[in-house]
């Protein structure tokens, strides 16, 4: 089982019984007690579950995120996703090789790269890879692959993570599920969180995109750290509290 799956499996688990112990947690998803033990540590570190002696309890008090669909997405704040996308992609340099992760904010994108010239597109998200292939005959597209998220159309776990070794990422875009001005990004999906991590990681430069109701959005799930991003493009709608936050802690921050 992918480790990816098989915490997001635990972690239901753990949600739905209160409290497990590890030798029933190992049981459960046929993995060695060993194995248990480090997935409950680092889900412990990341705030997702707590650790006890024997086993793990659950964060009763965490915000579960309802993540609505792309097609639902894709047609929120559109005005926004828009000038947020056509601000980023003036980030580009020409020949560089950027990351686009799957997310309606990133495929906002999509019409406005072929102005940036010799460009190489990194993505794990077969929409994006599908709606540059259909609509520009100058940018190359590099896919990872990966096992298919259906519903996102997105594809992650270790073969994604196998195949960053051998890219190199001037520039990463991230369409955030949430930003805290204080704890950093947030994920709504727990499998796709952790590939994200790895992804953003391989980049020299993290750019996050969200609009401005991205910043009222919490989840128990981090996939980045403040200190990881480079730059932060909204809109001009976005919180000044959070912005000035931002901005203190020596992130740009870019308000289209």
């Amino acid at each position: 089982m992918l480790s990816e799956k098989r915490r997001s499996r635990l972690l239901d688990h753990v949600r739905r019984k209160g409290s497990v112990r590890v030798e029933d947690l190992a049981e459960v998803l046929g993995v060695s007690v060993s194995t248990v033990r480090r997935d409950l540590d680092e889900m412990d570190e990341r705030g997702l579950l707590r650790r006890v002696h024997g086993g793990a309890v659950a964060i009763t008090d965490q915000p579960v995120p309802v993540e609505t669909s792309m097609a639902e997405r894709s047609v929120h704040n559109l005005d926004e996703k828009g000038r947020i996308a056509a601000r980023a992609v003036d980030l580009i340099q020409p020949g560089s090789t950027v990351l686009l992760t799957g997310g309606s904010t990133t495929a906002q994108m999509v019409p406005h790269l072929p102005s940036v010239p010799d460009i190489t597109v990194v993505t794990n998200s077969v929409a994006i890879a599908h709606a540059i292939g259909t609509t520009s005959a100058t940018v190359q597209v590099l896919v990872l692959g990966g096992l298919l998220r259906n519903a996102e159309l997105s594809l992650l776990g270790h073969l994604t993570t196998q195949a960053l070794a051998d890219v190199h990422i001037d520039l990463a875009f991230f369409s955030a599920y949430g930003l805290d001005p204080a704890y950093g990004i947030m994920g709504a999906h727990l499998a796709e969180a952790e590939t994200d991590r790895n992804m953003i990681t391989a980049a020299k430069q993290l750019v996050v995109l969200a609009d401005h109701t991205k910043f009222s959005r919490r989840s128990a799930v981090r996939v980045a750290p403040l200190a990881r991003i480079g730059t932060v493009v909204t809109d001009d709608a976005a919180p000044a509290e959070a912005v000035a936050a931002l901005r203190t802690s020596g992130i740009t921050v870019i308000q289209a």
